[in-house]
C-alpha cells in the first residue's frame, strides 16, 4: 500500500506563534493546494481575516496570506503526517477514510511544548462522527492544552460553504472569546 505523506510535512511553525489552526491532513498529491485550507470548497481564508475586519484573502498569494499570519501571530499544523492507504485511493480526503488509515500522527503536542507564546488552539470541525481515530488525538492535545491554561476550541470547519452564522461563531470564538465549543 502507498504512504501518502503530508503536503506541508516541512513546514515550520513560526516560534512566535499565539494561535494555532488545527487541521487534519493534507495529501502530497499534484493537486493538491498551495497551503493549508487552499481547497476550493475551502473558505478558512475568507473567514479567519474577516474575523479581524481584514477583505478575505482566498484567492490572494501565498506571500500574503503568511504576512497576515505573521502580524496575526497564526501559523497552521494538522494532526496526521502520513496515511497508508490503498493502491488508487490517494486522493480520498473522506474524513472516515482518512481515520481509518493514519500511518503517523503528529506531534502536536511536541510542537504546543515548542512554542512559548502559545495561547490557543482552534480546531476546525466541531464534530468526531464516524473518525474515532481523530477524536482520540483531539482529545489528547485538548487535555494537554488545558493542563497548560492554552486555550483549547472547536470551530465550524471552514469547508464547504460560507455564511454569516458560520462567520459570527468564528469572530465570538476567536476574536471576542465568547465562545468555546470544546472537545
Amino acid at each position: 500500500m502507498p504512504v501518502i505523506l503530508h503536503k506541508f510535512r516541512d513546514h515550520g511553525v513560526n516560534a512566535n506563534t499565539e494561535t494555532l489552526m488545527l487541521g487534519t491532513f493534507n495529501p502530497d498529491i499534484p493537486t493538491g493546494p498551495d497551503f493549508f485550507y487552499g481547497r476550493l470548497r475551502n473558505f478558512l481564508w475568507h473567514l479567519l481575516p474577516q474575523c479581524f475586519g481584514l477583505p478575505s484573502l482566498k484567492n490572494e498569494s501565498l506571500a500574503s496570506k503568511q504576512q497576515f499570519m505573521a502580524i496575526y501571530k497564526i501559523d497552521f499544523a494538522d494532526i496526521i503526517h502520513s496515511l497508508d492507504v490503498p493502491e488508487g485511493t490517494e486522493g480520498n480526503v473522506d474524513d472516515d477514510f482518512i481515520d481509518g488509515h493514519v500511518s503517523e500522527w503528529k506531534d502536536i503536542i511536541g510542537l504546543i511544548d515548542s512554542l512559548p507564546n502559545l495561547k490557543a488552539i482552534y480546531f476546525t470541525r466541531k464534530t468526531f462522527n464516524g473518525i474515532p481515530n481523530m477524536r482520540t488525538q483531539v482529545t489528547l492535545i485538548a487535555n494537554h492544552c488545558y493542563q497548560r491554561s492554552i486555550r483549547f476550541c472547536k470551530l465550524e470547519t471552514p469547508a464547504r460553504f460560507y455564511n454569516e452564522t458560520k462567520q459570527q461563531q468564528w469572530i465570538d470564538t476567536i476574536v471576542a472569546q465568547t465562545t468555546c465549543l470544546r472537545p
